[in-house]
Parts: structure tokens; sequence; C-alpha cells
């Protein structure tokens, strides 16, 4: 059962409060991850990558955490009881769903998906 954060008896602000947290790094052989543009004339918004992964990411678990992006990767922390890591319809294997979503929605890339529990001084993490 879930724990309540508490700072001073209150139940404290941005606390997780899912069973088991666990922290995806998704990254790409190449650079897919692109920002948003807008056209400068008609302001139309056009989805770059990285809105489109993240739609893919929220396909196969609940998103708790988004990290910031690069080009080629991102991390996202997601609870554990919701994240499906199984296969996916055409990709077998742990993180397959993932894969398929990612190809479904942004494309253009081989897909890495590690995985870490150890958080290390300063933020960081080690992946598997």
């Amino acid at each position: 059962m879930a724990s309540i954060a508490r700072v001073n008896g209150t139940p404290a602000n941005g606390s997780f409060y899912g069973y088991q947290p666990v922290v995806v790094k998704i990254a790409a052989n190449a650079s897919v991850f692109t920002a948003d543009s807008v056209n400068g004339t008609t302001k139309v918004i056009t989805e770059g990558g990285y809105s489109q992964a993240v739609r893919a990411v929220q396909q196969v678990g609940s998103v708790i955490i988004l990290g910031a992006r690069d080009a080629d990767y991102f991390t996202a922390v997601f609870d554990g009881a919701t994240l499906n890591n199984g296969p996916g319809g055409t990709t077998s294997g742990t993180f397959g769903a993932l894969k398929d979503a990612l190809d479904s929605e942004v494309g253009g890339a081989t897909w890495t998906i590690t995985t870490s529990t150890v958080l290390n001084g300063a933020g960081t993490f080690t992946y598997a």
C-alpha cells in the first residue's frame, strides 16, 4: 500500500503517491525528439517529435514526471503498477509495446529503452 509523504504532519505537495515509480530512459538512434514549431504567418502549431513521443509513452502507462528532452533521448517516470513493459503487437520482448507506440507516433528511429531504480547523488540515475 502506498504511504503518504508528510511535512510537519501535513501531506506534502509534489509527493509521489503511486506504488512503484519506474524511471525509464527512452533513446533513439536519430535526433527525432524535436520541439514544436509555430508558423509565423498562420500561428498554427506543428507538433515536433517530442510531443509525439510523450503521447506515445502515455499509451503504455501513467506518467508521473517527464524529464527534460534532448534531440535523441528523454526520461519519464511511470507509476509501475500501470506500466505495460511487455511485448507489443509487432515488437516482442521487454518494452515492445512502448517501442510499437513510438514507431506509430514518431517513427524514423531505432529505440533503446532502459530503466533505473538507483538514484545517485545530485539527482542522477544509473540505467541498466
